[in-house]
């Protein structure tokens, strides 16, 4: 099935690098190389468990780069993800 763009953001590291796009058809995020258009990875999958999506309609990044995601129709919540350095440790400002 096709893909829908119902939304994007772009991360907040310098450049803002990636693009992050919101597929309410396929209830996925996919990542971007915002330069090259590259397909970098995904996020999530059809489902109502954390971390999976029905009918993901909003995405945001806030300045410490934790997502937020809303779902509309019958999923009716919003979830926030947490950025992490891959030593598992939350940082203030991860991007430095």
């Amino acid at each position: 099935m096709c893909g829908t763009t119902y939304n994007l953001t772009f991360s907040h590291d310098p450049g803002g690098k990636y693009v992050l796009i919101a597929d309410g058809t396929n209830d996925k995020i996919w990542i971007h190389d915002r330069k090259t258009g590259e397909l970098k990875g995904s996020i999530g999958d059809n489902g109502r468990m954390a971390g999976d999506f029905h009918w993901i309609d909003a995405i945001a990044m806030d300045s410490k780069g934790n997502l937020y995601t809303g779902e509309v129709e019958t999923g009716k919540r919003i979830q926030k993800f947490i950025l992490m350095n891959g030593d598992g440790q939350s940082r203030p400002r991860p991007h430095e």
